[in-house]
């Protein structure tokens, strides 16, 4: 496993809720039908202190040590 691979395995793991995305069907009177759940992909920035993680390009990062590497 490379490092990428550990740190999205940790963060889907740690982090469930930041990384997918409810999307709600409704039918023509406005009442929930169908409710699913899209997984982001984390993007994933190592930097020479820590590590950053986000699920979209404009979102802020979470910031985690290097040692969850280990």
């Amino acid at each position: 496993m490379n490092k990428e691979e550990k740190i999205r395995e940790y963060v889907l793991n740690n982090y469930k809720r930041t990384f997918s995305k409810k999307i709600i069907i409704r039918d023509g009177k406005g009442q929930i039908v169908k409710r699913t759940y899209l997984d982001l992909e984390p993007i994933i920035t190592i930097k020479d202190t820590h590590i950053e993680v986000q699920n979209h390009k404009d979102a802020s990062p979470i910031i985690l040590n290097k040692n969850v590497l280990e």
